[in-house]
């Protein structure tokens, strides 16, 4: 049996926001954020509900406010869904490397601060060997000239 486009918006609206684990109170504030209205979050319940009808730039701000395409919001096509599905994925994968390589970088940073530190006798007493062996493997020595490289999160 084909969908029609209110229906299918409806269900896949409400798998987009539990997908990214904000209520309707939120997706309704977001979505008046972008169209600069208030937007009372029983809109978006009864729009879930199919007790109402969603108006195009409701739909439109929504599809922004969930940062998916429109159209993965009313194809009824598995193949479109799993593409929005993908796109989304990659969008996520390429921030979480962003966010990796900066984190690697501040651990990188920290390390050779602690390394310059760790002549002092003292200093070499309070730091758990551990530590410094653990340190000691991630971080090239002084004499490597070579700037790492972004490595991967298993590496």
């Amino acid at each position: 049996m084909n969908s029609l486009p209110g229906d299918l918006f409806a269900r896949r609206l409400r798998q987009e926001r539990e997908r990214l684990g904000i209520s309707q109170a939120e997706l309704a504030r977001r979505i008046a954020e972008i169209l600069g209205t208030n937007v009372d979050p029983s809109a978006v319940t009864r729009i879930e509900q199919q007790i109402r009808a969603v108006r195009l730039d409701e739909a439109v701000a929504a599809a922004k406010a969930l940062d998916v395409p429109l159209a993965l919001l009313v194809a009824d096509d598995h193949e479109a869904e799993s593409e929005g599905q993908l796109q989304q994925y990659l969008a996520d994968l390429a921030l979480a490397q962003r966010e990796w390589e900066k984190s690697r970088l501040e651990v990188l940073r920290i390390t050779r601060a602690i390394q310059a530190l760790g002549g002092s006798a003292e200093l070499q007493a309070r730091i758990d060997p551990r530590l410094m062996d653990s340190i000691d493997a991630r971080v090239p020595l002084e004499d490597e000239t070579e700037e790492p490289g972004p490595t991967s999160p298993s590496a």
